[in-house]
């Protein structure tokens, strides 16, 4: 199956809304881990010891039949329904490391 980076970018002003969303979206993500689509998923904190300062975004990196079936996926997150994501950017991958 293709790998895609998405990269989330979200509103200023979002942490509390984040925080809040927080257990959708890792729920959405579990789901995805255990189909196996999920490679790596994470935040990007301001401050990685203070997550009051708020996050830049998100990236995965995800691995779906086709673009359109990830397109659908998306629809349906938590952080895009809530707002608190700005900007959804996503790009074909291709893996190189670590091998296997």
């Amino acid at each position: 199956m293709p790998l895609f980076v998405v990269s989330c970018t979200d509103h200023e002003g979002t942490v509390e809304k984040r925080l809040a969303t927080r257990p959708q979206h890792i729920a959405r993500l579990q789901k995805l881990n255990d189909e196996g689509h999920l490679i790596v998923a994470g935040a990007m904190p301001k401050d990685p010891s203070n997550p009051q300062a708020g996050f830049y975004g998100s990236t995965i990196i995800v691995d779906f039949e086709t673009r359109e079936a990830l397109d659908a996926w998306l629809q349906e997150e938590p952080f895009l329904i809530e707002g608190v994501y700005s900007h959804i950017d996503v790009k074909p991958f291709n893996k190189a490391f670590p091998q296997g």
